[in-house]
């Protein structure tokens, strides 16, 4: 009783329930390899038919526990619609290769009933085919006959006809299958087009009945309705991750116009400088002329300055020696 209960508890709230958050495994999720994919997006396909000749797989040993299923319908995040879409195409991959079985099944009882068809019609007896020549004619004559009886407006002659026409080809059909019925047994049975079981045209209404609600039928049908779900699922998902795409797209395309527009800001910024760097270079050189300048200026003043003082010494000195 203890053991089933925790069981029961591990199903819904997981192995580790009662650990604390921040210790819990990493590997605790609907995506881990050990979790069966199948039973998150519509069901586990392993159980449709266990024991049946179309169990090629086995018992399924992933998990099923219900604190998966909740986990991956909880999760609202982007990269879980991208997960989905990946599990859901690997169901519909596995039950289009499931639905092949029933196709190639399909297609080789249509390839035997046409090949037997005509090599019968080679074989049919004089009389036999005689019959089924005249039946086709009268069957001919009544449709004529009942297009022109509704041209004149005569309505209900020409239903009467079809209806003669109608009777005369199910008579001629009865004829067909009590002939072929003996010398073409792949006439005496149809394949379910569901599941691809061989059924006999003259089964009762339990037999029918019985193969209805029978697992394989069941399985069959089971997975051509998830299929058209799985299907309508994907393409909204596609809808979703390729709209998700086109914003990531335009957020990218924003960031790189804010990139390129924050390096146009720095060359400017680069520019300003080096221009600040050559203005001043200019000053500087433009100031180093003007000292220049000033010095030779200063230099040539003191030169004339020093040259009229020595010219006006030697004047002194020639004075003097004059007087003497």
């Amino acid at each position: 009783m203890f053991q089933d209960s925790r069981a029961l508890l591990d199903q819904l709230f997981g192995k580790e329930r009662n650990a604390v958050a921040s210790k819990r495994k990493n590997d605790a999720h609907y995506w881990n390899d050990d979790v069966c994919k199948n039973n998150l997006v519509s069901k586990c396909f392993n159980e449709l038919w266990k024991h049946k000749k179309y169990d090629h797989e086995g018992e399924c040993d992933k998990r099923h526990d219900s604190f998966f299923i909740n986990e991956f319908t909880n999760d609202k995040s982007m990269k879980k619609q991208e997960r989905e879409k990946k599990y859901i195409e690997d169901a519909i991959a596995y039950i289009q290769e499931k639905l092949k079985e029933v196709d190639k099944i399909l297609t080789k009882h249509e390839e035997q009933v046409e090949q037997s068809s005509k090599l019968q019609v080679a074989d049919r007896p004089k009389e036999i085919q005689d019959r089924l020549d005249n039946m086709e004619r009268q069957i001919n004559l009544l449709t004529d006959q009942s297009e022109k009886m509704g041209e004149q407006g005569k309505i209900d002659e020409s239903e009467r006809l079809i209806m003669e026409a109608d009777n005369l080809k199910k008579a001629r059909e009865d004829v067909l299958l009590a002939y072929e019925g003996t010398n073409n047994p792949f006439k005496t049975y149809k394949i379910c087009e569901v599941c691809g079981a061989r059924q006999s045209l003259y089964e009762t209404e339990n037999k029918v009945k019985t193969h209805l609600d029978g697992r394989i039928h069941q399985g069959f049908s089971t997975i051509r309705v998830e299929l058209q779900k799985l299907q309508v699922r994907r393409l909204v998902l596609e809808k979703i991750l390729d709209e998700e795409a086109r914003k990531q797209e335009f957020k990218e395309e924003i960031a790189k116009d804010k990139e390129q527009e924050k390096d146009r800001e720095r060359e400017r910024e680069k520019y300003k400088e080096k221009e600040k760097y050559k203005d001043k270079k200019e000053k500087d050189r433009s100031r180093s002329r003007e000292n220049s300048k000033e010095k030779s200026k200063k230099k040539s003043i003191k030169k004339k300055k020093d040259k009229d003082k020595d010219t006006s010494k030697s004047r002194k000195n020639n004075k003097k020696h004059h007087k003497h």
